[in-house]
């Protein structure tokens, strides 16, 4: 059985979304319908949904989906019943290091879902992305807030954090924290279409680098100084991208430059980066 908690905006994709559930799920389900045409954040929204839901597993999802698999409740709650399983959804990556980044790190996503372009009118495939060989099961750290499971246990242990605002951060900040004592995970048995390839945003960044201000830096996270190099490049880029002040995007900069992380090899390479963007122009 599972309460299935939506924040919906948009009509129409909620109406082919509850006929599609009520067609797929194969389990008892309730879905948790909270309006939100922009007034609160997702967090907001998701934790009153929370409190209104009667059954044991929850799953936090967009309305602009729709599931491409039958009996997909069945599956998930089999897996939401593994020992010590945390948050469960279809797109994540295995590696949050120290420059503020998202779940998507290179060589560490795990993706099953399939993406469609509402420009172009394509679909991307992502089934199955960097799964191991005949894996179903992905251990991830934090996970993308298109579909987010978890036992009640799991959120109560976790909640979605209110002092991120917005519509951007709910998803890293709460599959983190709950990564901190659970397993969690990206399923290869449940197959979304997913009418949105998504979209970045200032609001995106500075949510991005408000969870890392409140998650901070786990140590025990093994360094991949090529993604920390990577991560800071894109740091900087969006930073202009999204007209911050130089003195702003400069102190962030520093906060974030760490010879330690990056490397020797890897600090000079920064350090002229940052020499040509912060002096020479």
């Amino acid at each position: 059985m599972i309460s299935i908690i939506i924040s919906t905006y948009q009509p129409a994709f909620f109406q082919d979304l509850e006929q599609n559930i009520d067609k797929t799920c194969g389990v008892p389900y309730e879905i948790i319908n909270i309006e939100n045409p922009g007034l609160m954040s997702v967090c907001e929204t998701y934790n009153k949904g929370a409190k209104l839901a009667k059954f044991e597993n929850y799953l936090f999802l967009h309305e602009d989906v729709l599931f491409l698999e039958n009996n997909w409740g069945e599956k998930l709650i089999n897996i939401l019943n593994l020992p010590n399983c945390g948050v469960v959804g279809v797109a994540g990556g295995d590696y949050y290091g120290y420059v503020p980044a998202s779940w998507w790190s290179e060589g560490y996503k795990k993706m099953n879902i399939i993406q469609a372009d509402k420009n172009s009118g394509k679909d991307h495939f992502n089934d199955h992305f960097n799964f191991k060989k005949d894996s179903v099961l992905e251990e991830v750290k934090a996970l993308d807030g298109v579909f987010l499971a978890c036992k009640k246990e799991v959120y109560d242990a976790t909640r979605f954090d209110e002092k991120i605002e917005g519509f951007h951060g709910y998803d890293l900040i709460f599959s983190l924290k709950a990564s901190a004592k659970f397993q969690n995970y990206v399923t290869g048995e449940v197959l979304l279409k997913h009418f949105s390839k998504g979209s970045l945003s200032k609001e995106w960044l500075q949510n991005i680098l408000k969870v890392r201000s409140i998650i901070g830096f786990n140590k025990n996270q093994k360094i991949d100084q090529n993604v920390e190099l990577q991560n800071f490049y894109k740091l900087l880029a969006m930073m202009k991208l999204y007209n911050f002040t130089k003195s702003k995007s400069l102190q962030i900069a520093i906060k974030y430059f760490n010879p330690s992380i990056f490397g020797l090899k890897n600090s000079l390479k920064v350090l002229n980066r940052l020499k040509y963007i912060y002096i020479e122009k």
